[in-house]
């Protein structure tokens, strides 16, 4: 393939030292969606391939749902001359891919640096659907504090006693059996449009090898009623999948507690994805706590 003959290495679990690296060198937390753990989980939709310049990691991915291919923010110090230099040699890349140049899951924070690059001309694209919801962790942890989200959470463990599991390799096979259920059956495959949900699933197991990945499994009875996956980096906890059985009242102020207080005390802030325009999603997610909308812009170099 023409990006390994460049020197791109296809990512792997085994490569998480090597994105940590860059990871601590960039000082701001970056989109959920470039979250090393997501990353593998999603590696199946979002195929990445890697390669260490002198002065960033530089991520190109072949996205299967939009059939193209993206290059993600490069991972590093941002610094503009070191952008600028390493933008020409993607943009190098791009050429010969014979594909436009786009650039994805770019922070507020690291648009500007793009934007200044001499004689290049973008369309920025904002998808509201996109936006990771950021929410203060004091302001996080006082919601879950309230009065009615405390009284829902001490229902949940009253009414249906659960069993706490930390998420291990041996949960693998029956959330992804729990998952069929509560999603697969009642969803076509067509809706899936960012990739198969069990094929992440798997991919979010692969990924509880890595440090600073967690989840827990909830249980009634000895059956799976819910599980939580976080991950955490630079102060930011962020809530990257989660899945629950319905009709259990409290079930999700149980699992935003239990893994605040196990995986994300030392959080600063929390980012709870996005809502992908849909409307109960949107609902929910305004009223967990005070919040603001952290763009994903996506940048498409014009010709």
């Amino acid at each position: 393939m023409m990006l390994e003959k460049l020197g791109f290495k296809y990512l792997g679990i085994e490569d998480e030292a090597i994105f940590e690296r860059y990871y601590k060198a960039m000082e701001k937390p970056w989109a959920s969606s470039i979250a090393f753990s997501g990353m593998i989980a999603w590696n199946h939709s979002i195929r990445t391939y890697y390669k260490e310049m002198e002065h960033f990691l530089v991520c190109i991915a072949w996205d299967v749902s939009r059939d193209s291919w993206v290059c993600l923010p490069f991972f590093g110090m941002y610094e503009q001359e070191s952008i600028n230099q390493t933008f020409t040699k993607v943009k190098a890349f791009f050429e010969l891919l014979q594909v436009p140049l786009i650039i994805t899951d770019i922070s507020e924070w690291m648009k500007p640096y793009y934007q200044a690059i001499p004689d290049t001309d973008w369309k920025i694209i904002n998808d509201r659907g996109l936006c990771d919801y950021i929410y203060k962790a004091d302001d996080f942890k006082a919601a879950m504090d309230g009065q009615k989200v405390r009284y829902d959470y001490r229902y949940f463990i009253r009414k249906y006693e659960p069993t706490l599991e930390i998420m291990s390799e041996e949960h693998r096979e029956d959330c992804i059996q729990f998952l069929q259920q509560v999603w697969c059956a009642e969803h076509s495959c067509e809706e899936c449009s960012y990739g198969c949900l069990k094929e992440t699933a798997k991919g979010m197991f692969d990924s509880l090898q890595l440090k600073e990945a967690n989840g827990i499994v909830v249980k009634k009875d000895g059956k799976i009623i819910a599980y939580c996956f976080v991950t955490y980096g630079m102060g930011q906890g962020i809530y990257l999948f989660k899945k629950t059985e319905r009709g259990y009242r409290g079930i999700n102020e149980y699992l935003h507690r239990e893994c605040y207080e196990r995986f994300l005390q030392e959080a600063d802030i929390i980012n709870y994805t996005e809502d992908m325009d849909l409307e109960g999603l949107r609902k929910y997610k305004e009223k967990l706590a005070p919040y603001y909308l952290e763009p994903r812009y996506e940048l498409q170099l014009k010709e």
